[in-house]
C-alpha cells in the first residue's frame, strides 16, 4: 500500500511541475500579446521562443498524460464502476465547471461568446471539454475485451500518435475536435500506468533513461517546433522527456524528503489553478489595473523580473481562490 502512495506522490509532483508551466506559459505569453504595446517587440524577442517552443511543449502534453495515468488507477480501483457513472461523474466535475465559470469569465471580461462554449474552445478551458472526451473513449475501449491485450493497447497508442499528426477532422462539438490531437498523451498515461514495473525495468535494465535524454535535446535543438505545429520528431521528443522526467520521479523515495508536503498539497488545487489562472491574469494585467499601478514602466525597467513575479503572482491568487472556493459547499461539488 506504501508503494501504491508513493507512486500517486511521484504523479502529483509531475501534475504540480506541469501546472507551473501552464500558468508561466500564459503568464510570459501575455508580455508580448499587446497588453504593452510600446514594450511588446522586445518582450517577443526576449521571452516567445522558450515560451512557445519549450515552457508549453512539456507543460500541456505532460499535464494531459497525468489525467490517462490516474485513470488507469482509479479504475484498477473500480472508482467507475459503470459507464453511466463515469458519465454522470465527469459531467458534474468537468462539464458543469467549464459551462458555469465559462459564462463567468465571459461576463466579467465583456466578451460574452456562448458559442465557443458550445464549440468547446473558449480560452485555456478548452481542456476540461477535451479531457471529458478522453475518459469516455478510454472507458469504451478498456470495455472491449479485444483491446484489453498488451499488443492492441500499443497499436491503439501508435495508431492515436499518428492521427494526432493529421489536420483536425472530428466535429466542433463541445471540444470533441481537440480529441484527435491531445488523446495520444491521455492513452499515454493509460498505458504506462498499467506497465509501469515493467518500463521501469526495462529502462533501468538498458539504461533507456539516457537515451530518451538524447533524444529530447537533439530533436528540440535541431528542431524546435511551435506549440500547436505537430510532426513526428516533435511527438518523438515530448514523449520521451514525459517518460524520462516520470522514470524518474518514480525512483525517488518522496518520503524521505520534507519538501514534498507543500508539493502535494499544491498539486491537490492543479485543477482550480488551471480554471483560475488565466481569468486572474487578465485582470492583473488589465487596463484597470494598469491606471492604478505602473505596470508598464515596472515592464519596462524590468524586462526579467516584471514578468517573473506577474507569474508567481498569478499562481499564488489562483491557489488561494482555489483553496478559498473549496471552502465552499458549492466550491467542494464544483472543482472538490
Amino acid at each position: 500500500m506504501a508503494q501504491k502512495k508513493e507512486k500517486l506522490q511521484s504523479i502529483a509532483i509531475i501534475r504540480a511541475f506541469s501546472i507551473t508551466l501552464v500558468v508561466a506559459f500564459h503568464a510570459y505569453g501575455m508580455m508580448y500579446a499587446n497588453h504593452f504595446p510600446k514594450l511588446k517587440e522586445i518582450y517577443h524577442s526576449t521571452y516567445f521562443t522558450i515560451n512557445q517552443f519549450y515552457f508549453i511543449n512539456i507543460a500541456m502534453p505532460m499535464f494531459v498524460f497525468v489525467s490517462g495515468y490516474l485513470f488507469a488507477f482509479l479504475i484498477a480501483k473500480n472508482k467507475y464502476p459503470t459507464f453511466g457513472y463515469l458519465i454522470k461523474n465527469k459531467t458534474k466535475r468537468i462539464l458543469l465547471p467549464y459551462f458555469l465559470f465559462g459564462i463567468i469569465m465571459m461576463a466579467s471580461t465583456n466578451n460574452f461568446h456562448p458559442l465557443e462554449l458550445l464549440n468547446g474552445g473558449y480560452w485555456h478551458l478548452w481542456f476540461l471539454p477535451m479531457i471529458f472526451w478522453c475518459f469516455l473513449l478510454t472507458y469504451l475501449l478498456h470495455k472491449c475485451s479485444f483491446f484489453t491485450k498488451a499488443k492492441w493497447k500499443l497499436v491503439i497508442l501508435f495508431v492515436c500518435f499518428g492521427i494526432a499528426l493529421l489536420d483536425k477532422f472530428l466535429p466542433r462539438i463541445l471540444g470533441l475536435h481537440n480529441l484527435s490531437l491531445w488523446y495520444c498523451w491521455f492513452y499515454l498515461g493509460w498505458v504506462i500506468c498499467h506497465y509501469k514495473e515493467l518500463i521501469i525495468n526495462i529502462i533501468t535494465r538498458y539504461k533507456i533513461i539516457y537515451l530518451l535524454f538524447i533524444i529530447y535535446f537533439s530533436i528540440t535543438i535541431i528542431h524546435p517546433t511551435e506549440y500547436g505545429n505537430i510532426h513526428w520528431y516533435s511527438e518523438l521528443s515530448q514523449t520521451s522527456i514525459i517518460i524520462a522526467l516520470w522514470y524518474i520521479t518514480e525512483l525517488v523515495d518522496w518520503n524521505k524528503h520534507k519538501f514534498i508536503t507543500p508539493i502535494l498539497s499544491f498539486s491537490n488545487y492543479s485543477y482550480g489553478i488551471y480554471i483560475f489562472h488565466n481569468w486572474i491574469q487578465l485582470y492583473l494585467i488589465s487596463k484597470t489595473a494598469q491606471k492604478l499601478l505602473p505596470l508598464e514602466k515596472w515592464a519596462a525597467e524590468n524586462i526579467y523580473l516584471f514578468p517573473f513575479f506577474f507569474f508567481l503572482t498569478s499562481l499564488f491568487v489562483s491557489y488561494i481562490l482555489t483553496r478559498l472556493i473549496l471552502k465552499t459547499k458549492i466550491g467542494k461539488f464544483l472543482i472538490g
